[in-house]
């Protein structure tokens, strides 16, 4: 992905007026068509609308497919595609935060780096970079597989002070298969600062959340205490591993916690990413006094 970071680049150096005309009737058509969220009840200061974004091309017929099998195939099989749908916060100076938060991700995840590019990008100019690296690997390699970014951001929780989003992305470059990364943020509303778990729980907390974890995943999967977290049913990497350990990778839902395990991370690929749920009842008593006074927590326990 190299060649598509370069790309990026150069598009960002050397876009034309005519391209700056497109990207703006781009922009105003999908602003139009943004689907607009009211102010939650409760909430009052931070609302969201959700910006709808999408710029693609058909790709050729493969050679690997005949007349019949490709005229079978579904839209998205069909082109190179960058879209991006999530929600953009109003309500003060911490959703501009939110925001610069979550479009930071998108765009890094979007352009397979660890950091966004340092010259300024947009979904706009990252969409026209990947179209333009597809073209260019098509030219000089022959490939015949596709370009597709695809991000999507879903509001799990959205309470007076807490904020839960979840963004799923769906990344093919040409290759074997691709990948479906999950990113969870927990926000303070008030400040529009990330909360990590030390913000949550008790001190030295570790070893019970691991243990509640663990709990919820042989639950989840139907394991006995005694069967091994790489049993079938489990999928679970490894034979020498004897438990789970949490992940950062976490959002507040009603229900409970969500922790999320992406593709690798403890499963074969084939077994996607791995969802657990911790209910309210079993995480109460981990949860610091602090934070459920000041969130004035209200779920079920």
């Amino acid at each position: 992905m190299t060649g598509f970071s370069n790309t990026l680049r150069r598009c960002l150096r050397c876009v034309t007026f005519s391209s700056v005309i497109l990207l703006v009737a781009l922009w105003s058509i999908q602003v139009i068509g943004a689907n607009q969220e009211p102010l939650r009840a409760g909430n009052p200061n931070l609302g969201y609308r959700r910006f709808i974004f999408e710029r693609s091309i058909p790709i050729p017929k493969p050679s690997y497919y005949s007349n019949r099998e490709w005229k079978k195939q579904s839209g998205d099989d069909r082109k190179t595609f960058w879209r991006c749908d999530y929600p953009v916060f109003t309500g003060g100076p911490a959703s501009t935060l939110i925001n610069r938060t979550l479009q930071k991700y998108m765009l890094t995840v979007a352009t397979n780096q660890d950091e966004p590019p340092k010259i300024p990008i947009s979904p706009e100019s990252t969409a026209e970079a990947l179209i333009a690296s597809y073209q260019k690997e098509r030219r000089e390699s022959g490939s015949e597989l596709p370009f597709q970014v695809a991000v999507k951001g879903s509001v799990l929780l959205n309470k007076p002070g807490l904020l839960s989003v979840r963004m799923d992305a769906h990344l093919f470059f040409g290759g074997a298969h691709g990948m479906d990364p999950i990113k969870l943020f927990v926000f303070n509303c008030n400040t529009g600062s990330q909360l990590n778990l030390a913000d949550i729980f008790v001190p030295q907390f570790d070893a019970r959340l691991n243990s509640l974890i663990n709990r919820a995943f042989r639950r989840k999967n139907g394991l006995s205490t005694m069967d091994q977290l790489d049993h079938p049913k489990g999928g679970y990497f490894g034979l020498s591993i004897k438990q789970l350990n949490y992940t950062n990778n976490f959002a507040l839902s009603n229900d409970g916690m969500i922790f999320v395990y992406n593709e690798y991370e403890i499963a074969a690929y084939a077994n996607g990413p791995t969802e657990i749920l911790i209910p309210w009842s079993e995480l109460h008593p981990l949860l610091k006094e602090d934070f459920k006074a000041q969130y004035a927590i209200t779920f079920a326990q």
